[in-house]
């Protein structure tokens, strides 16, 4: 109680704040990815009016953040040198940097960086962790399955095909009814493969360490039970040799 009455009131309001916006920041450092698809494929219109937007709009989320966090937090030089990466982020990734340094756009892949950051495996394997990561792959094969059919256009598939398509990927099932002929389909089919085998080791390991815990509480339970039945059984040694003694007593008395 007395450690918590010494923590800053704004400390604990800024951690608060910062939690809140961890998963808006994930959402748009994992858009990272297929916007770069996007420009490096040169889908033309109007694909790259939309990587232009979610370009801007996932800068904007990460400058937000910082901006708020440091509006909030009590120690401003504190909070910048343990969040360099969020800093770094914001200064080296801007939409509006001159066109040579928007040549280099696998730059700002530092931005999945943010991911590891947040998603700690222990917070991963967390039933709120596996809820984000259901999240990810369900937008992925949404946002995968419409791409890839603005991207194959040219072989008739529609979004829904698209969305089935993606769905068997995901899931590494792969039919082949559909299958891409474009290096930008091709470059999707990979994420989405990626994301879908992630995705399955991570609910293998979700379910794993279930169990594990599980096991672990057993166990310490079943120390517990034989700590306590040892000390009953050493109070009736105690109790049978004070009772045997009992006649001794008396006659002595």
């Amino acid at each position: 109680m007395e450690e918590t009455a010494k923590i800053d009131p704004r400390e604990l309001r800024a951690q608060r704040i910062q939690a809140r916006l961890e998963w808006p920041v994930v959402v748009a450092a994992l858009l990272t990815i297929p916007i770069l698809i996007i420009q490096e494929s040169h889908f033309g219109e109007p694909w790259g009016t939309v990587a232009s937007v979610l370009n801007w709009a996932t800068w904007l989320t990460f400058f937000g953040e910082a901006a708020v966090m440091l509006a909030v937090v009590p120690d401003r030089r504190k909070w910048a040198r343990g969040h360099l990466l969020d800093l770094a982020v914001v200064i080296l990734t801007p939409p509006f940097a001159p066109q040579g340094w928007q040549n280099g756009r696998l730059f700002r892949l530092v931005r999945l960086l943010r991911v590891f950051r947040v998603l700690a495996l222990r917070r991963l394997l967390s039933l709120e962790g596996m809820k984000y990561a259901a999240m990810v792959a369900l937008g992925t094969i949404i946002v995968g399955g419409a791409v890839f059919a603005g991207v194959e256009q040219d072989q008739g598939i529609s979004s829904w095909d698209g969305i089935w398509w993606a769905i068997t990927t995901v899931t590494t099932v792969g039919y082949g009814d559909i299958v891409p002929h474009s290096t930008g389909g091709r470059i999707i089919g990979i994420s989405i493969m990626l994301v879908g085998i992630g995705f399955v080791a991570l609910l293998t390991a979700f379910i794993a360490d279930r169990f594990i815990n599980l096991s672990v509480e057993t166990e310490a339970k079943e120390d517990q039970i034989l700590a306590e039945l040892q000390a009953i059984s050493a109070r009736l040694d105690n109790l049978e040799a004070s009772v045997s003694r009992l006649p001794q007593e008396v006659s002595e008395g």
